[in-house]
């Protein structure tokens, strides 16, 4: 459940960090989550065209696809991960501010918050 937890968060976290002063998310961001087990770091890599989002997040638990869409400033994000008892849909909803996201992640037991920055 920590694994699926894990994608969950980091997953969100690299979608999050979406809308910059440009308007685009594509590229390469790090993300911190704050996990019920402790702090989760990890990395996305985005693209975005018009308002639909697709990409990948990579954490130590491996590499998840992810889709969602950025509207203005606000990014919904959304995936799937492997759990014990079967698949675990994951939900990322974040504000992105310049190269920062900011936002929570949400995987159906319990949310955690995350943060994210495009990597210069």
């Amino acid at each position: 459940m920590f694994r699926a937890m894990s994608f969950a968060i980091v997953f969100a976290f690299l979608l999050s960090v979406a809308p910059q002063a440009q308007g685009s998310i594509s590229g390469a961001w790090d993300l911190n989550i704050t996990g019920p087990q402790g702090p989760i770091t990890a990395a996305a890599a985005l693209k975005q065209d018009g308002e639909t989002v697709t990409g990948t997040i990579d954490s130590p638990q491996g590499t998840v696809p992810v889709k969602g869409t950025l509207k203005g400033k606000t990014l919904a994000l959304a995936f799937s991960v492997d759990g014990p008892q079967g698949p675990l849909e994951i939900k990322v909803d974040g504000e992105v501010n310049g190269d920062a996201i900011k936002g929570v992640i949400n995987f159906g037991m319990g949310t955690a918050d995350f943060t994210a920055a495009k990597k210069k």
